[in-house]
């Protein structure tokens, strides 16, 4: 996997809560994984949320997801990217973002909703790219970035706050503050809508140890606090 992308879940930074949700640190992401119950799988994602103010050389992405599990190798994906301003996208990764911007702006303080959709009987995905404030949408209809089925599993929805690496190492990361996902839900293949209950949460550990984020998850959102 790309080191930008890949999740790195080392059997020592994985820990179990209370509740039976996996949780583990990551070096690039904060958010929300959740798992569809075994034999099902997910047809759509949602959430919402309020871009953030930020300012600086860093970048950051916010995006709402469909996963193949929780590896994320491959990933319905659509948000936002900060990088010297603000841009819109969606893709399928692990082919490149399709820039939306042009349809959907992206300024401080606008309300995003971001809504994924994937039928496994097919080989396409929708990613439906919403600013509610500014009443503008952008619907992509994308291909597959596989040539193998089998590999489209839907096995996870995903809420997420990214930032990147240079070289191995954590760039500085731009204050975001605490960025609330809201109104999110799921849509399983079986036919039912589930909220991120039960959700694992991804937390960003720096390569010294030290902790930038602080996750939780409750019946219809996902919050990230950055620390």
């Amino acid at each position: 996997m790309r080191l930008q992308h890949a999740l790195l879940l080392a059997a020592s930074h994985l820990f179990l809560l209370n509740c039976p949700v996996l949780a583990a640190f990551d070096q690039n992401r904060a958010g929300a994984v959740l798992e569809a119950p075994a034999g099902d799988s997910f047809t759509s994602v949602t959430g919402t949320f309020t871009v953030p103010s930020l300012t600086g050389t860093s970048k950051l992405s916010i995006w709402v997801a469909i996963g193949d599990t929780t590896q994320q190798d491959i990933v319905l994906k659509g948000g936002i990217t900060y990088a010297n301003g603000l841009t819109s996208f969606a893709a399928w990764y692990p082919a490149a973002n399709i820039d939306t911007t042009s349809a959907v702006p992206v300024r401080n303080g606008d309300s995003i909703r971001i809504t994924t959709s994937f039928a496994n009987a097919t080989s396409t995905g929708t990613v439906l790219v919403e600013n509610v404030t500014q009443n503008k949408q952008s619907t992509q209809t994308i291909a597959s970035p596989v040539e193998d089925p089998a590999r489209l599993t839907a096995l996870t929805a995903d809420w997420f706050v990214q930032a990147y690496q240079d070289a191995g190492e954590l760039v500085q990361v731009p204050r975001f503050g605490t960025l609330a996902f809201t109104a999110c839900s799921a849509t399983l293949a079986s036919g039912s809508s589930v909220g991120p209950t039960g959700a694992g949460t991804f937390e960003i550990q720096g390569t010294s140890g030290q902790i930038y984020s602080a996750t939780t998850v409750s019946a219809s959102g996902v919050s990230i606090r950055q620390q």
